[in-house]
């Protein structure tokens, strides 16, 4: 892990080595023109990349203000990665596997039968009905006939922990 600390000394969250990579990377990939620091677009497009959300305006301005105090043209890598990283360490580990179950569940009853399996499975992939029917039951550990969310997130995030 590796720490970056703010001027006025107070510690910042970890961020992994894992995550440096990917943020320079982004960062590169963004800075097009190799001027040394993203501007308001290149941010907004990296933000898009790394959480994939177009930020608002105001999120803009608020990840913005200190580089503009500091008369800088723009955001540098450096201060790009501490920003990055703040972002990641505030982002609910949950908010993917809600929206999955969200988009799933869409009779809002809070759990998800073998047809709304079916149904969520045919509009992004076509699989065969047994395949589906397999997921299902490995996904209702319980046999109940329903997924709920904490089934969904228990699958979803099995096993991360050995990464």
């Amino acid at each position: 892990m590796f720490s970056y600390k703010t001027s006025l000394g107070r510690q910042e969250p970890k961020i992994s080595e894992t995550d440096i990579k990917k943020f320079t990377s982004v960062f590169q990939q963004c800075d097009e023109s190799k001027k040394g620091y993203l501007d308001r677009e290149d941010l907004k497009i990296a933000i898009v990349m790394l959480f994939g959300y177009k930020p608002s305006k105001s999120e803009t301005d608020l990840l913005l203000h200190p580089v503009l105090q500091a008369n800088l043209p723009g955001v540098p890598l450096d201060h790009f990665i501490n920003l990055m990283g703040r972002k990641l360490s505030v982002q609910d580990p949950f908010e993917k596997t809600r929206q999955i179950f969200t988009a799933f569940d869409v009779h809002c009853r809070g759990f998800l039968t073998l047809e709304d399996f079916r149904k969520a499975f045919s509009s992004v992939a076509h699989l065969q009905d047994q395949t589906v029917q397999e997921a299902f039951r490995e996904v209702d550990r319980d046999s109940d006939g329903h997924i709920s969310f904490k089934d969904l997130e228990s699958v979803l995030t099995y096993g991360q922990d050995d990464r």
